[in-house]
């Protein structure tokens, strides 16, 4: 099957416009309005100038719409780009692993979608489509699954035609002419989150904090550098203390209650503001299952779109912070083959991979769990869960204590070089004070929630650690790369040894599979097995 070379659409031309010019127009028009106050002519040649250029950008961004083309030939999507340097980039359909959109409010207004195409390889988007109309993309996406139902019908056409006689060719034509026709795919909806999962997911996280820190950091740059802000805050709380003592009564716990309530009120913002943040990123989610692939789809203002393919799941990631077990809610994150590291996230790769299943129910998550890989059988709280010996126990508390003690030195140096004082190391001694019980209790708790365990199907292994943040990660052999055991210094003194485990993930999940401080015959003995069964697991590429 093949087309004809296509041009993007005809809207591109703005969107490629404003591309090029969003980290320049905003200098160039500040050094107009600069000009312009001088005089007259200033006034006319700074903003002639300021046209020209965005006429510039305008003729370049017409440019690459002009000689930008797309097309499906050969089993091959085929993207060319370029006046000068000429690019022409083949991608084959059975490769193609992702077709992703992302709308912002512009994309929706106009009908529009950016179009991101992935294969399993790579850190970035094989093509990126800027812009199609929403039924260009669904005519792509239809033309790619027809093109990769045909390679793959090809492909089980040779193997047949060279296993079985002649005299069964024409019944494997007829089943080859069958199989080009492509069905029409069912869908299956998984999981809808409704506003009040979102509200929860905000009252649960610290996405306000962040939100804070970005509004003050804007502010700081319109007000000036951070230290003449920091002044501003501390001359502002000042002036508003006094004037608190002044209209106050002289009762010292109605000024308390003042302070409280300002820090209930502020504590309520950022919560709120964690609330808009859900709300903006994944208001209308909703994961659906159609053939082997998962869809996903969320957001209020920037819409995205996207495809994660099932056999491409490295890794289930299930975090829980402390609110969120309070509430008895949980998130997922998975890690597929390829894809972006963290580095090169863009808006679907974040949605898909870091924040895969926002926020979801206990009472759920068990049963979409179990969806994410064909016959997984899932039960987090029947799992045979192995947990460390008492030995690593105590090597984590005189770690900590150390760690506390170091800590206390430190602090009681400072303090006297500081403060000069008789009584400063005494500060040190109270540091300690605190610090010691709370390491050691800190490492105790640890060790209690770290385990890993191997599910009953025989088919992965799976690990759980963390005793603030709670994470429960889950792999599976055909999906390991490579398990390796190593010992330190310290790990050889109490015979113990660090086994890890690799895959093919990017990395979104957040979660290193790292088993520390087991003793030696039994890392020695998981080592053995994990390594027999991966290796008498054939590895499929996709």
């Amino acid at each position: 099957m093949s087309s004809e070379p296509k041009p993007l659409h005809p809207i591109s031309i703005v969107f490629q416009t404003v591309a090029i010019a969003k980290h320049t127009i905003l200098p160039l028009a500040l050094v107009a309005w600069n000009g312009a106050q001088t005089s007259w002519l200033g006034f006319v040649g700074a903003y002639g100038f300021l046209a020209i250029t965005i006429a510039v950008f305008t003729v370049v961004g017409f440019i690459r719409y002009w000689f930008y083309r797309y097309q499906l030939a050969d089993g091959e999507l085929i993207v060319t780009s370029g006046v000068f340097f000429r690019s022409k980039r083949n991608v084959p359909v059975a490769r193609i692993q992702n077709v992703d959109l992302v709308q912002n409010l512009f994309h929706r207004v106009l009908g529009v979608a950016e179009v991101r195409v992935e294969t399993a390889s790579g850190t970035e988007p094989e093509a990126i489509l800027k812009v199609l109309s929403l039924r260009d993309v669904e005519l792509l996406r239809e033309q790619i699954e027809t093109a990769r139902r045909k390679v793959a019908s090809g492909f089980a056409g040779q193997a047949s035609m060279g296993a079985e006689s002649t005299s069964d060719s024409a019944t494997l034509t007829n089943a080859d002419s069958e199989a080009n026709v492509v069905p029409v795919s069912a869908s299956t909806t998984l999981l809808e989150i409704p506003l009040k999962w979102l509200v929860q997911a905000g009252l649960a996280s610290n996405r306000g904090f962040v939100m804070v820190g970005i509004v003050i950091g804007l502010l700081s740059q319109q007000m000036g550098n951070g230290d003449q802000f920091a002044r501003r805050i501390a001359r502002t709380l000042r002036s508003s203390s006094d004037r608190e003592l002044t209209t106050l009564p002289s009762n010292w716990w109605e000024s308390w209650l003042v302070w409280m309530g300002a820090l209930v009120l502020v504590l309520g913002l950022i919560r709120l503001l964690g609330i808009a943040w859900y709300v903006l990123r994944f208001h209308g989610y909703r994961l659906e299952l159609r053939d082997e692939n998962l869809q996903l789809s969320c957001g209020l203002l920037t819409r995205v779109s996207a495809t994660v393919p099932r056999r491409r799941i490295q890794w289930i990631s299930i975090h829980r912070t402390p609110l969120q077990r309070w509430m008895k809610l949980a998130s997922i994150r998975i890690e597929t083959a390829g894809g972006a590291g963290k580095q090169n996230e863009d808006a679907a790769t974040t949605v898909t991979r870091r924040w895969f299943v926002p926020i979801i129910p206990e009472s759920r998550l068990d049963e979409l769990v179990e969806q994410l890989r064909p016959g997984l059988d899932w039960s987090e709280a029947s799992l045979p869960w192995q947990s460390l010996d008492q030995r690593a126990r105590k090597r984590m508390r005189r770690k900590s204590m150390l760690r506390a003690e170091g800590i206390s030195i430190i602090t009681g140096v400072l303090a006297h070089l500081t403060l000069d004082h008789p009584f400063a190391w005494t500060l040190g001694g109270l540091v300690a004070l605190v610090l010691l019980p709370l390491n050691v209790w800190m490492a105790g708790r640890w060790h209690q929630h770290f385990g890993f365990a191997e599910l009953p199907s025989g088919e992965g292994v799976v690990i759980r650690e963390g005793f603030w943040n709670r994470k429960v990660s889950c792999t599976f052999y055909d999906r390991i790369q490579s398990v390796s055991c190593s010992e330190s210094p310290f790990d050889r003194r109490w015979n113990m040894q660090t086994l890890r485990i690799d895959t093919a993930a990017a990395g979104p999940a957040d979660h290193t599979y790292r088993l520390p401080m087991l003793s030696g015959p039994v890392a020695s003995e998981l080592f053995d097995r994990l390594a027999s069964k991966t290796s008498r697991i054939e590895m499929v590429w996709d």
